[in-house]
């Protein structure tokens, strides 16, 4: 069902062309895409995608787009930064009409965000590294996992290859006269922590440098699945198949490494 409130949406007020969270948006997030995903993944499940838990949400963009889908549809973004959200009420939420009802900010830890149900809950952007030790990871799976819907599903993305694990500087153009630069300051193999920075080259030698620093520690699929299942999910890894330059993703029990990957790893929960 589509929702008709998206055709009388007031404006928004419009950010900066360079501000950093619209040149993120633009060079790494893909709403409709990873939606789909999300939907096919509750469903696969036997469940109904309508009730969406967005942690570690950042500006909200994929809680803002969720609503949108239909009227049936409701999203809480959680996420610790209040500066974040505030950016979300100037320049998304005003955007949605009738469907910023069904859109709900809460300024929280993860692990202790609302208690749902909740047909799915997501963390994407690999933002759980924030979460180093296994006690730490496990907790706020546990508590996602008591968030959700009876055939809900929580959703990780993942990402590795041996491209992960050492120092290197990836830059590619996104529009505008607009180079995005994904930088791998660092990386421990003994604590897996890896620290990582975005910068934005901008029209005129400009640059915006450090816009994003991160602080991760980075988590294998073996340990997300094994961690996934002592908070009492089932899990299942989504892996990509598709030619270079397209996305598939398929569930997995085995792959061949690759430079690079991004996979997602599935906890549904068991009857």
């Amino acid at each position: 069902m589509t929702d008709r409130s998206r055709r009388a949406r007031p404006a928004a007020p419009r950010p900066p062309p360079h501000d950093r969270h619209v040149l993120y948006e633009r060079a790494v997030q893909h709403a409709d895409s990873e939606l789909d995903l999300v939907d096919r993944a509750v469903r696969r499940g036997g469940g109904t995608p309508r009730r969406l838990r967005e942690d570690f949400s950042g500006t909200a963009l994929l809680s803002a787009a969720w609503v949108r889908r239909g009227r049936d549809r409701s999203a809480v973004a959680v996420d610790l930064d209040a500066a974040v959200h505030a950016w979300a009420r100037a320049h998304r939420v005003p955007g949605l009409g009738a469907a910023a009802a069904r859109l709900r900010l809460v300024e929280a830890d993860v692990r202790e965000g609302p208690p749902g149900p909740f047909d799915a809950v997501i963390a994407f952007n690999f933002s759980y590294g924030v979460l180093q030790t296994r006690e730490a990871l496990g907790a706020y799976l546990t508590a996602a996992a008591g968030a959700l819907a009876p055939r809900g599903a929580l959703l990780l993305d993942a990402y590795g290859g041996w491209d992960a694990e050492k120092e290197l500087v990836e830059r590619r153009r996104i529009g505008g006269g607009v180079s995005y630069v994904w930088e791998q300051e660092s990386f421990d193999p003994i604590t897996r922590r890896v620290r990582c920075a975005i910068h934005f080259e901008l029209p005129g030698g400009r640059r915006l440098r450090r816009a994003f620093t991160y602080d991760w520690r980075l988590w294998t699929v073996p340990e997300l699945t094994e961690l996934m299942r002592e908070a009492g999910l089932e899990p299942e890894v989504l892996w990509d198949v598709a030619p270079r330059g397209a996305t598939r993703y398929v569930p997995r029990r085995s792959a061949s490494n690759q430079g690079g990957w991004i996979a997602y790893v599935v906890g549904r929960r068991r009857p």
